[in-house]
């Protein structure tokens, strides 16, 4: 084999390693999203997946009735109302109540040590 031979076949080697590296690394479960919404009503569930070092992309998987699963685009507007809903019902609903501070007779007083 000539020099120029060897220098393009180790070129060809080394962008195929390059590129079976990047498809290992990027293990998304969506490989394509879909743009619409089925009906709500066959919808049995909703599952979220932040991005991860093995997947940068944030994930919507539905779940239908039938046993069919499909991913949504998160850059849908109706998708991110559909998150900020979901964060909110999720959030912790805590209401705190101004309450009067009694002296309470047990307690010591710096005065007193």
């Amino acid at each position: 084999m000539t020099m120029t031979t060897r220098i393009l076949l180790l070129l060809a080697v080394t962008v195929c390693i390059t590129v079976a590296q990047r498809s290992v690394s990027q293990r998304c479960l969506c490989r394509r999203v879909r743009n619409s919404f089925g009906a709500p009503n066959s919808v049995e569930d909703i599952q979220i997946y932040p991005p991860t070092p093995s997947c940068d992309r944030l994930e919507f998987i539905v779940s239908l009735k039938n046993g069919v699963q499909y991913c949504l685009d998160p850059s849908m507007k109706k998708v991110q109302k559909l998150l900020t809903r979901l964060m909110k019902k999720s959030a912790p609903q805590t209401v705190t109540t101004p309450t009067e501070a009694t002296p309470n007779d047990s307690s010591i007083d710096s005065a007193d040590i």
